[in-house]
């Protein structure tokens, strides 16, 4: 691989209609397309700050469906544009990998599998691409860099699921991993011994896609190979972590375990999830259960030009783990969260009365 070329980090936020379902359980923000479209927008702008005040040698881009970001209304429109002040491209990018029916549980998950083929677009076929969700932060990007897989292998992150665990919660259409190996065994090809394919496959977690431009490409054409199966057996495949943990089972992708340098951290102290050993030698933290606090806390700092502090701690792994909870959290620090919270909500409440009391007068 060429290593002289600098890596594309992609992150991708699919907007829905006004009448579109949708759920996304760890969004912590009201029902309306354009609360949940800011929430993950705040989510964004401080990833890509984590990036940019650490000078990280990289390109950064968005891939999304908004064309008019007044679409997004003010808050959004104006985190877009504070997105794009830290040299973030966007990069228009249409939905067309769908799962096959309307569930709405994490409906625009496989949107990734569209923003691979917009950002990989006339790009070297080595290049590095990252591809990453909206609620992750950067603590040491060289280490995640130097870990990006030789073709035609793609890096991730495995997620330790129990075997009879649904990760969507989605009732029969949900996947365990224990479903997802019989599915393999049921699906593999003639040039396959189904008694090579694991009971138990490895997870693939959504968070991070990491590979060649090239690879990736050729990942989105394994996936698209076993849609076209799955619809047509009538098998139902909602979300992007079941069709790669597919592919993955199938070896129709091969995958690289990057958990060394990436990982998915529960914060917060009602998380049943392992505690993480070492968190500072990661390079990369998704951060699911901080999109409503500390993603937010900073994305509001980062609106008010407030960066002096934010600055420092980009710069300090250990000042990031306590700024965004991954160093756990004391009970002075959950009242202080806590407060942080309800005075967010206090202050939603009454812009939301003076609006009624404005629109009626």
């Amino acid at each position: 691989m060429n290593r002289r070329s600098n890596p594309l980090v992609v992150q991708y936020l699919y907007v829905h209609g006004q009448d579109e379902a949708f759920f996304y359980p760890s969004a912590r923000s009201a029902s309306s397309v354009a609360a949940v479209a800011a929430r993950y927008l705040e989510c964004a702008l401080v990833q890509a700050a984590s990036l940019a005040f650490q000078n990280a040698d990289c390109e950064l881009a968005l891939a999304t469906n908004v064309t008019d970001p007044r679409t997004l209304g003010g808050t959004g429109a104006e985190l877009l544009k504070q997105i794009e002040s830290l040299g973030v491209a966007i990069l228009p990018t249409e939905y067309r990998h769908r799962p096959a029916n309307d569930d709405a549980h994490y409906i625009s998950s496989r949107y990734v599998l569209d923003a691979i083929l917009t950002a990989s677009e006339g790009q070297p076929e080595d290049r590095p691409l990252f591809l990453t969700d909206l609620d992750c932060v950067w603590v040491t990007p060289q280490r995640l860099f130097d870990a990006v897989p030789e073709p035609p292998e793609v890096g991730c992150i495995y997620i330790s699921y129990p075997p009879d665990w649904d990760a969507v919660g989605a009732g029969d259409a949900g996947r365990t991993r224990r479903k997802m190996g019989t599915l393999a065994k049921r699906m593999a090809s003639s040039t396959q011994d189904p008694r090579d394919i694991e009971e138990l496959p490895p997870w693939v977690g959504g968070e991070l896609l990491a590979g060649t431009a090239a690879a990736l490409r050729q990942l989105v054409a394994a996936c698209e190979e076993l849609d076209a199966a799955t619809i047509a057996s009538g098998d139902v495949l909602l979300t992007e972590e079941q069709v790669l943990s597919l592919a993955g089972a199938l070896g129709r992708v091969r995958f690289r375990e990057l958990s060394k340098v990436a990982w998915r951290i529960h914060t917060g102290p009602r998380h049943e999830a392992h505690a993480i050993e070492d968190p500072l030698s990661l390079g990369l933290w998704h951060l699911p259960s901080e999109k409503g606090l500390s993603l937010r806390r900073a994305a509001h700092a980062l609106r008010r030009g407030h960066t002096r502090a934010l600055g420092r701690d980009f710069s300090d792994p250990a000042r990031m783990a306590r700024r965004f909870n991954v160093a756990g959290t004391g009970i002075g620090r959950r009242i202080r969260d806590d407060g942080w919270i309800a005075g967010r909500r206090i202050s939603a409440a009454t812009r939301a009365r003076l609006d009624a009391i404005r629109k009626r007068a």
